[in-house]
């Protein structure tokens, strides 16, 4: 910028901040759209991140409805992954979209229902989609639903659920729920199946409201997304969308610093990493005792694959190797290099009590590599 337009001063009128209301939609939408969960007999849940202020009245609806629930990326730990009711996360496997085919109403909360969330295309719906947003623009985005339900999604699922009748069977909504989980399950574990011991390794050391600030690498959408478990709104940060390279080290510090009292783990591969890894300096500075798991491909392993999907030459996608433990002290942080499951689940549970961030290098098949 040129130097007198940067010292350059000017009258200016401050734009009022949006105002979103915390109310339901309208009365007369939502007792429609409760007679029609009413009468359901195969009702099913997407929650969005939209969704996090309403995590205790979306899990008395589930309950109440016996209904199934499958979360996007940004409504991962809304509804507790541990819960009977709880299918997964991850919009793109193909046992999702099955589960909304095979469902005659589906109540999506807070979702934009988007492609970034979907990978192959949109979500057909055979049966009545409701859904809650609080924008009316995104009500009619992506999906037109059979009933919209503008407001705020805590308010407007508590009005649904004082209009809603008695809690279905437990026992038949289980069976369902079991049904679908275990479709969803063996997608996610086999598209994920590079990064299983990483992830089992998490599940033995993450306590629960533990949050995980992914980076758009391989290991988190492959691998933590729809295998590892987690409870608690907020509990998944993830760049969906654009993909951000680099925002995972920066999101685990803020999330850190938010709540110190829970775990968080920030998760990288070894090229997004570069994009923002001078900020180990200052989550040092900060004495966080932070974990950054920087899984080790040898480069931009998504590129790389897709450029062999295609026959075409691999090119400017393989990185030297970095000595990621040795640039974490050098930037004044614990640094350790890692291939094997116990001796990173180890290491892990060593670096929520240390007086630092600690760099986890993991490579080899580790790291899926």
């Amino acid at each position: 910028m040129p130097l007198d337009l940067i010292d350059a001063v000017d009258k200016v009128n401050e734009v009022a901040p949006v105002v979103v209301a915390h109310a339901p939609a309208d009365a007369v939408t939502i007792a429609a759209a409760a007679g029609r969960l009413n009468a359901a007999t195969r009702p099913g849940l997407i929650i969005g991140g939209g969704a996090r202020g309403a995590a205790e009245e979306i899990t008395a609806l589930a309950e109440r409805l016996g209904a199934p629930v499958v979360a996007t990326a940004n409504g991962k730990g809304t509804f507790s992954e541990h819960h009977q009711l709880s299918i997964g996360a991850g919009l793109h496997h193909k046992a999702a979209a099955e589960f909304v085919a095979e469902c005659d109403v589906v109540l999506a909360i807070g979702t934009e229902l988007a492609s970034t969330d979907l990978w192959s295309g949109p979500l057909k719906f055979p049966g009545d989609l409701i859904r809650i947003d609080v924008d009316p623009a995104q009500m009619i985005t992506n999906a037109l639903p059979d009933y919209c339900l503008v407001g705020d999604a805590q308010a407007t699922v508590t009005a649904l659920n004082q209009r809603l009748g008695k809690a279905h069977a437990s026992q038949e909504a289980a069976k369902r729920a079991q049904r679908w989980q275990k479709l969803f399950r063996k997608h996610a574990r086999t598209q994920g199946a590079a990064w299983l011991p990483l992830v089992e390794a998490m599940k033995e050391v993450l306590a629960p409201g533990a949050v995980i600030a992914g980076d758009s690498a391989m290991a988190c959408y492959y691998g933590t997304l729809s295998n590892l478990p987690l409870e608690g709104p907020a509990s998944f940060l993830y760049p969906t969308g654009f993909g951000t390279l680099g925002y995972g080290l920066p999101a685990a510090i803020g999330a850190k610093m938010g709540a110190p009292d829970r775990q968080v783990v920030a998760l990288h591969g070894d090229g997004g990493v570069m994009f923002t890894l001078p900020e180990l300096a200052t989550a040092a500075q900060e004495r966080l005792p932070l974990p950054v798991i920087i899984c080790d491909n040898g480069g931009y392993g998504e590129i790389r694959r897709e450029m062999v999907d295609r026959s075409e030459p691999v090119h400017g996608v393989n990185l030297p190797g970095v000595d990621f433990a040795m640039v974490a002290k050098g930037l004044n942080c614990h640094g350790l290099t890692v291939d094997d499951e116990d001796r990173f689940a180890a290491a892990l549970r060593k670096a929520f009590t240390a007086d630092r961030p600690t760099v986890l290098h993991v490579v080899g098949d580790l790291a899926g590599a």
